[in-house]
């Protein structure tokens, strides 16, 4: 699949990933239209938990995309100004009991091994590094990841596409896309559910949990999963926390103006197998086992996020077999990845050059 600087690129969704492969099409000269079904940033981007990490992503090859991402994601930032959506000042996480704490074991062994940043400190030390924490006197150690940390989603999307529109994209938020042109084999362009048409030498579908919907407009079935899960939103507290912080059972981070943004393990596990749902107050009760400063906090607001998940769990990014002209780029860890799938992905469209990097992860391999 190549095209050239100057063609028209047409990318849905505006999330994580389709802002960055906007940004980076613009960037390259793409005369860029950019159509999500709703807002930008509205759909799993907006209920992620946001977490820019590699640590339990394996086989390796997957492990080293998303180190590139982060490495990415820095650069990206120091580019557009200086980047105060990234907050990249480490994460700590810790276990308690035989199972959690033999998982937490291997893959920090496994981290070290790869060369991953990756620490085994004191409960003390990292009371130094988040003063705010309890840590149960039974944890003996605690994980410390000083290259990992979080994004703040709404100024990052918002940031990227401002800089695609300032190189003359078009963003079109509330087009949702109700069909894919074709002539012969080749991708011409899209129609939308209110009728208006779109014109394109290259359609790149990111469009997360539609992502699937969209292709088969292209009569291409690509085999996604959704997975849901639950983000709790409080009201501003009384705490310095500035790092994501895993914790037995559950995970939490700073949300800005005092908030907190958190999630438990087995709400989510139980909810997935078809269990009720529990109220979210249970769920902060949880955390604030170990954030003391949640005690008598009030919730603010819930998002339930569905994240695209490809029946192997692995990404899949690539040009679509027999319909020249049409990219998918889908994946877990949106937030994570999508600067190195902008990059990437413009890489290929443009210019054909094929990354080695994603042989294992292309869309052919379920068709």
């Amino acid at each position: 699949m190549s095209a050239k600087s100057g063609a028209d690129a047409l990318v849905i969704g505006a999330g994580c990933v389709g802002a960055n492969v906007a940004y980076r099409l613009a960037e390259r000269g793409a005369a860029v239209t950019v159509l999500d079904a709703a807002s930008p940033g509205a759909g799993t981007s907006g209920a992620s938990f946001a977490w820019t990490n590699s640590f339990n992503k394996t086989p390796r090859d997957y492990h080293e995309l998303n180190v590139a991402s982060m490495e990415e994601h820095a650069a990206l930032a120091k580019e557009l100004g200086g980047g105060g959506w990234l907050h990249q000042d480490g994460a700590l996480a810790w276990e308690e009991g035989e199972t959690g704490l033999a998982r937490l074991a291997q893959a920090v062994d496994r981290l070290a091994g790869w060369g991953y940043p990756v620490e085994r400190i004191s409960p003390r030390q990292a009371r130094e590094i988040e003063p705010d924490l309890h840590i149960a006197p039974a944890v003996a150690q605690v994980i410390w990841t000083p290259a990992e940390g979080y994004v703040e989603v709404a100024p990052f999307v918002a940031t990227l596409l401002a800089e695609a529109r300032r190189r003359g994209a078009r963003v079109l938020p509330g087009h949702p896309v109700a069909d894919i042109v074709i002539e012969g084999s080749r991708v011409r362009g899209v129609r939308t559910a209110g009728g208006a048409r779109f014109a394109a030498d290259s359609v790149v579908d990111c469009a997360g949990i539609a992502a699937g919907e969209v292709a088969a407009l292209a009569g291409v079935a690509l085999p996604l999963d959704r997975v849901p899960g639950r983000l709790i939103y409080t009201a501003p507290v009384a705490t310095t926390l500035r790092r994501p912080v895993h914790a037995p059972g559950c995970h939490f981070r700073p949300d800005g103006g005092g908030r907190i943004v958190l999630a438990e393990g087995a709400h989510d596990q139980t909810w997935r197998e078809g269990g009720e749902p529990w109220p979210p107050e249970r769920s902060l009760a949880v955390v604030a086992a170990h954030l003391p400063a949640l005690a008598g906090a009030r919730v603010e607001a819930v998002r339930v996020g569905v994240r695209p998940m490809p029946r192997d769990e692995r990404p899949m990014v690539g040009a679509l077999p027999g319909v020249d002209g049409f990219y998918v780029v889908v994946s877990h860890s949106g937030v994570t990845l999508g600067p190195l799938w902008g990059r990437v992905a413009v890489a290929e469209i443009l210019d054909g050059a094929l990354d080695p990097r994603l042989a294992p992860y292309r869309p052919a391999r379920f068709l």
